[in-house]
């Protein structure tokens, strides 16, 4: 069944979950990253030789081929589908089961996941969703937090990691050269930049890659909420000192999905409550499209660019923080 995106409006903390199933576990995906649901069709996929066990091969949808990746091996919940054997197991009502393809797009590009059925949507408040615990918040996790719903437990799976662990070949190619020229470096260095983003596996790559690029004075937060409170702190700082903010703070880059608080409600506090009109936001998303696009302008971003575009993320930069007057003085 394809998906209806149901609009909110811009940097409410809202966000809609659409729950799906993997045996008897409940897991979570953001509705703005489906494009469809619908029924697995073995006739439409061509096995791939030397695939990793959690790809199940090529799957036609819409006359587009599509990498179809059984989450349950990924998310360690079962052992790799057999379909031949799986198309003549019955249930306990003596029917076949049908698992369900979701087809997702992020990071521009489409990807289809195979699950054992799907339940409902829940919108709920970012505020809503507890991160992981610092035990469990590590760069290896597939999940970024959870959601409680009526007394069930719903994890929220981090797609992204997925597929870098599953597609690696991508990323590479979208590697941040390394500069080598010392003035550059220098100057880059020189600029604080706050980071949030609640994937691990995110924020440690990020790190790296601006690095590469010379910016590594970077400081992580895994939510937009310690971001903002990191903000006010700064800005109080500022003020007691009689300086610009922007002098001491560099930019911003966030994602827009995070736990507490997202990207969008983290850019329109900013702008609205705090009045830091200047300071320069760069929403560094998965999610944009064209939508996502004037939701990011309505709340006041700089900018905004799709993940894993790491060598424009530091051009943007560039544009926006180096060559402000107040950054080269």
């Amino acid at each position: 069944m394809d998906q209806s995106k149901i609009l909110l409006e811009s940097g409410t903390n809202e966000v809609e979950i659409l729950e799906f199933y993997l045996g008897e576990q409940a897991f979570g995906v953001n509705v703005l990253k489906i494009q469809a649901i619908e029924q697995f069709d073995p006739a439409r996929l061509t096995t791939i030789h030397l695939a990793p066990p959690s790809v199940m091969g090529s799957l036609l949808f819409r006359n587009e081929c599509l990498t179809l990746i059984d989450l349950r091996v990924c998310l360690d919940t079962g052992d790799p589908r057999n379909l031949p054997a799986a198309q003549g197991e019955d249930d306990e009502d003596g029917e076949t089961p049908q698992p369900l393809v979701m087809v997702l797009e992020f990071n521009d590009r489409r990807t289809a996941f195979l699950v054992d059925g799907v339940d409902r949507i829940h919108r709920v408040g970012w505020d809503s969703i507890t991160p992981l615990s610092p035990y469990l918040n590590q760069p290896d996790t597939k999940f970024t937090g959870s959601l409680n719903i009526n007394d069930r437990e719903i994890m929220l799976v981090d797609l992204e990691k997925v597929v870098a662990e599953v597609l690696p070949g991508e990323l590479a190619a979208l590697a941040v050269p390394e500069e080598t020229s010392e003035e550059m470096r220098a100057l880059r260095g020189g600029r604080l930049i706050f980071l949030a983003d609640d994937s691990p596996t995110v924020r440690e790559m990020l790190l790296g890659e601006l690095a590469h690029g010379g910016y590594t004075n970077v400081q992580l937060f895994s939510n937009g909420r310690e971001c903002l409170e990191a903000v006010k702190a700064l800005a109080a700082e500022a003020e007691e000192k009689d300086l610009a903010l922007e002098g001491l703070l560099g930019g911003l880059i966030t994602d827009i999905e995070m736990p507490s608080m997202d990207g969008l409600a983290l850019c329109r506090t900013i702008r609205q409550d705090l009045g830091l009109a200047d300071l320069p936001v760069i929403v560094f998303s998965s999610l944009i499209n064209a939508q996502i696009a004037r939701k990011c302008e309505q709340v006041g971003a700089t900018d905004y660019i799709s993940k894993p575009q790491f060598s424009s993320l530091v051009r943007y930069l560039d544009r926006y923080v180096l060559m402000r007057e107040d950054a080269l003085v």
